[in-house]
């Protein structure tokens, strides 16, 4: 039931999500999955979804006040464990350690995030000695095995997830093995490394989006390369400290100096029209005369929760953004398609407000759903009159844009 849920969620806010070695988890035993926290609520949603086994999750107990009562349901049926932190006014976590001990000794799966919060910093936080005392303190053997979540961007609508399971590290516990400092110590940081190989460790967001840009120039070059395996690429090769990642940093900003120059936006130019275009853009384009008048019609009847739902997460911090806004979309939404319905009726007749209010989800699903290849055919016909108008300039900007995929190929052949 929950798992269901939250792919159907998760399916109306992404647009896409893709698993990477998810055959590396065991299909029984104890296991303690551990993963990046830069997303609310949606890191959570998107481990059951997409997993081959549903874990159980630590969750801090404030969770289980009143305030956030709307959430009780979901907390069950997740079976999540209370943590009473110390920041939140809890006392010891006797009773957490102890629910994650038998849970794992009856072979069940546990998932935490090891850095212990949801942060908005674009890499890792250090990672708490959480992970490693509970899989110490089992009375026999634990795979723990690092999860990366890898978002594009993490708070967009309709933007990607990429997760990604690490190699597997085998232990084997014992009663009392979680109070033996120097070996939780040793497991912390063997953790980290294999969060940090599979997780975004950017030190900064210059760097994230550096390679984000890089990523997204070079699928549009190379079609036949996953953004999400690239952007990771990426990300290992900045985290090294690697020359040939510092090239490509370098390469970047160079194309985003000269774009700048011109004074064209950067989403237009990232999709550089290949050999194929003029076929690609026949075709394209009545598909695009055939979809606008659904696309538009889709977007009207849902404009004004959609504006409310985006202006109100903006307010919110960003590893809040897309709980917010799809906890607040679950709520507009239907809201509003029934006012929709019942004030069209009253203008009208009943029958066509119950028809308005039956067709404007689909309609506003189809909106965003097609929208994409709209906006991406809308781009390339701007680049390919860009080229016309200015040909000199033109020719600078691919010059600069096939030195970052140049620059990214070799990091890719180099890894």
């Amino acid at each position: 039931m929950i798992q269901a849920l939250c792919r159907f969620l998760l399916h109306l806010f992404f647009s896409t999500i893709r698993v990477h070695n998810a055959e590396r988890i065991p299909k029984s035993g104890a296991v303690l999955i551990v993963a990046n926290h830069h997303s609310g609520l949606v890191d959570p949603a998107v481990l059951i979804a997409t997993l081959p086994r549903v874990p159980r999750f630590l969750a801090k107990a404030v969770l289980w006040n009143l305030k956030y009562l709307p959430l009780r349901p979901l907390l069950s049926s997740a079976n999540a464990i209370p943590v009473h932190r110390v920041k939140d006014g809890g006392g010891d976590n006797d009773s957490m350690f102890s629910a994650t001990h038998d849970a794992l000794v009856a072979g069940d799966a546990i998932a935490l995030f090891g850095e212990g919060v949801s942060h908005d910093m674009p890499g890792l936080l250090d990672l708490k000695t959480g992970a490693a005392r509970i899989a110490l303190g089992v009375d026999g053997p634990v795979s723990i095995v690092p999860v990366g979540l890898m978002y594009d961007d993490r708070a967009r609508y309709r933007s990607h997830v990429n997760v990604y399971v690490g190699d597997v590290i085998d232990i084997v516990g014992s009663r009392g093995g979680d109070h033996d400092r120097d070996a939780v110590v040793s497991l912390t940081s063997t953790i980290t490394e294999g969060l940090e190989a599979v997780a975004p460790s950017w030190e900064t967001w210059r760097q994230y989006d550096d390679a984000r840009i890089a990523a997204r120039l070079t699928v549009a070059a190379r079609p036949d390369l996953a953004y999400g395996q690239v952007l990771t690429t990426l990300n290992n090769a900045i985290d090294e400290q690697r020359d040939d990642a510092a090239v490509m940093c370098a390469a970047v900003e160079r194309f985003e100096d000269e774009v700048d120059r011109i004074g064209i936006d950067l989403d237009v130019v990232v999709d550089e029209p290949r050999e194929d275009l003029e076929v690609i853009n026949r075709r394209s384009l009545i598909e695009s005369l055939l979809w606008w008048p659904i696309v538009m019609i889709g977007r009207a009847l849902n404009i004004v929760p959609f504006v409310a739902v985006r202006t109100a997460a903006k307010r919110q911090q960003l590893n809040f953004r897309a709980t917010f806004k799809i906890l607040l979309g679950l709520v507009l939404y239907p809201i509003w398609w029934i006012a929709l319905g019942i004030v069209v009726g009253w203008l009208t007749v009943p029958l066509i407000g119950i028809v308005v209010a039956i067709v404007a989800p689909p309609l506003g699903y189809l909106s965003a759903r097609v929208n994409g290849r709209l906006r991406h055919v809308r781009n390339r016909l701007t680049v390919e009159a860009f080229r016309e108008i200015d040909p000199e300039a033109s020719s600078a900007l691919v010059a600069q844009r096939s030195a970052v995929v140049d620059a990214t190929e070799r990091i890719l052949g180099a890894g």
